[in-house]
Formats: C-alpha cells, sequence, structure tokens
C-alpha cells in the first residue's frame, strides 16, 4: 500500500486540488457552515474552505447522494467507512457506476448524534478524544449505539484511506483508481507504508467494541420472543423517516406510497369494511417488516434509521441484528468488496444446507 503523510492544511488542498486539476467534478465533504458541520456538494473550489472530516458527527449517511446519479461526472465523496460501505452495497444494487466515483473512506472514531453534538459542540471539539468521552457521558451526551458495536471504524475499501494515527495524518491509496488519483495531484509524493500500524489499529477496534456488543446482542436476542418484538413497534407512526435515511433503500417507487401500502380515502374504507376495524396509521408493523426483507442482505449497521425516528424506536437493536443472522447463512458481510454478488442475485446448490 502506498502514501503519504500529510498535515491539515496539505490535506485541505488536496481536496481543493482534486477539483481545480478535474480528477474529480464535483467533491461531496462535510464542512463547517456556522457552528454546525454539514455535507456540502462542491464543484467550485473555491467554496471548499472548512473540511470537517475528522468532526466526530453523524448527521446523515452520505451514500444517499449516490442514488441514481448519473455516470457523466466524476464525484469525489469523504465518507466515514459506514458510508462506504453502503456506497458499496448501491454499486452492486445498479444504483450508480463504481468507476464514476472516488470513494475517499476517513478513519472514524465514532459518533455523536445531532442533537447532542450540537448541545456540546465546544466540548466535543473537532476530534474525538478518549479523555473527553466519559466526561460527556455524565453530562448525558454519549457515542450513537451504532458506533459503539463497530467493528469496521478503519475500512480497508474503497479508493482512498485518510487516518490519523499518532498524531500524524495518513492518506493511503486503496485501490487503483485511489492510486491514480492521488499521483495526480501534483506536489503528493507516495511511498510505501507500513501496513501493520493500520492492522494493529484494526485489531484494538475489534477488541474495544466487544463489550458493547456482547450487550448488544444480549438485547437483540430477548426480541426473539415474539412479543417483545411487537411490542418495539407498538409506538410507530409511519413517518418513513427510517426509510428515507436508509442509504441501501432504494426503490424509486415505494410500495408503501401506493393505494396498498398507503390507504386513504375510499381504499381505507374498503378495507375498514372487510377487516371490521383499522389502526390508524395503517399497517405498521407490515412497513417494518418489509424493510427487514428489503434490508437485511445491505444493512451496513449506520444506524441512520434509529437516528431519524421521532420516537425513539431502537432500531439499531433490531435491523443489525436480523441483518447479521440473514448474512451468517450466506457468509456475506455487507460492504466488503464491491465484486462480491449479492447472495439473492446468485445460487449455490449447497449454501442453505443444515451447518455445524
Amino acid at each position: 500500500m502506498k502514501g503519504v503523510q500529510l498535515g491539515e492544511e496539505r490535506l485541505n488542498n488536496l481536496f481543493k486540488n482534486l477539483l481545480e486539476e478535474g480528477i474529480v467534478d464535483v467533491m461531496v465533504i462535510p464542512q463547517k457552515i456556522g457552528g454546525n458541520v454539514a455535507y456540502t456538494m462542491i464543484s467550485d473550489p473555491e467554496k471548499l474552505r472548512s473540511p470537517a472530516i475528522f468532526t466526530p458527527i453523524f448527521t446523515v449517511n452520505a451514500a444517499n447522494v449516490l442514488k441514481h446519479m448519473p455516470a457523466e461526472k466524476k464525484i469525489g465523496v469523504v465518507f466515514k467507512p459506514c458510508e462506504t460501505k453502503a456506497a458499496i452495497e448501491l454499486v452492486k444494487l445498479e444504483q450508480f457506476e463504481k468507476d464514476s466515483v472516488l470513494m475517499i473512506t476517513v478513519g472514524c472514531e465514532g459518533a455523536y448524534k445531532l442533537d447532542d453534538y450540537n448541545k456540546h459542540s465546544e466540548e466535543i471539539g473537532d476530534t474525538l478524544e478518549t479523555s473527553k468521552i466519559e466526561e460527556l457521558e455524565a453530562a448525558g451526551c454519549e457515542i450513537r449505539p451504532a458506533c459503539r458495536i463497530c467493528e469496521d471504524k478503519l475500512l480497508g475499501t474503497g479508493d482512498v484511506l485518510i487516518d490519523r494515527t499518532d498524531g500524524n495524518i495518513l492518506v493511503a491509496a486503496i485501490s487503483d483508481m485511489g492510486e491514480e488519483s492521488l499521483r495526480a495531484v501534483g506536489d503528493l509524493e507516495l511511498t510505501e507504508i507500513d501496513t501493520g500500524v493500520l492492522e494493529r489499529k484494526r485489531s484494538a477496534i475489534i477488541e474495544s467494541a466487544k463489550p458493547f456488543r456482547e450487550e448488544w446482542a444480549k438485547t437483540s436476542e430477548e426480541l426473539r420472543d415474539l412479543d417483545k418484538f411487537l411490542d418495539v413497534f407498538k409506538d410507530c407512526i409511519v413517518c418513513k423517516n427510517c426509510r428515507d435515511m436508509c442509504p441501501v433503500c432504494y426503490c424509486k417507487t415505494c410500495f408503501f406510497e401506493q393505494p396498498l401500502g398507503k390507504p386513504e380515502g375510499v381504499d381505507l374504507l374498503n378495507i375498514v369494511g372487510l377487516r371490521g376495524s383499522i389502526k390508524v396509521p395503517t399497517d405498521s408493523l407490515l412497513f417494518q417488516l418489509t424493510r427487514m426483507y428489503h434490508d437485511c442482505l445491505t444493512c451496513v449497521e449506520c444506524g441512520a434509521c434509529a437516528d431519524a425516528c421521532p420516537r425513539e424506536i431502537p432500531l439499531t437493536n433490531i435491523f443489525p441484528w436480523i441483518s447479521e443472522k440473514v448474512k451468517e447463512l450466506f457468509e456475506y458481510k455487507s460492504g466488503r468488496d464491491v465484486e462480491e454478488t449479492l447472495p439473492l442475485l446468485t445460487y449455490q446448490e449447497d449454501e442453505l444446507q443444515p451447518r455445524e
């Protein structure tokens, strides 16, 4: 693996150079806007002023930006690892052409929900410092559940990896496209890097996630009880925020925007006439179960659905857990490799035979 060590200023110039030198036509990158951090889509290099790629905040899963994107433009996207994984799944779902997107993945220490970050932005700062985490927890500001159980905070997929290690910022090429793009930036000199440092960091991330995953698995396993499972969704108001924020929920026409899935007026009266009574809003459980079926193989455990839920339904305890159980059957991991075919698009004669 080849890469280069950069300071903050040169890193920011790298993003500008990608635009100025035509390596990409558009950049999608988190920036500071006033007191907030938000993803911005930029074509003018001069509009790229305050990149905030290490700020520990989760706003939206930026892979959503790539859905239905035409192949004519080359887009550079600065991703958190869960966003890169979602983008890889969207490639497999034929939502955009991989060659049209330069995926730049930033090593992630974890993130706070938008509301928590806005309340404690001064204490949190621009990077996540371990020494502050417990102090912030005492103030009611906790790392997102999805981030606590994540084992992929230092992802080895995408095109370019950016990681802050030992006080330095490493920019490394992961793919051929990544190396070509970095070499096209005039003032960068790529050299071989010690990948052992990255592997040790990945091992430490997996180890630190263990206690949280054990607790998460224990809580999720309790949902095998049907009554408990149904009880979780009793407060669902079918706002569809979870669907809209999910990066791998991609249908152009959703069943739940059609008369059968979203009955109104005469259609609603007809259903009441057949059933005798109906809960309003209608079919909240059907909505959630359908989402599970659609996303069970492509869920990247980013937690965007849980963040978006106005009823605070603990979707992070449900969707990732069910997704992992289904993917175990096929020995599949979402976001691992863009060349790895989705299980339901292939057939293997003995793939669902009993296993030890």
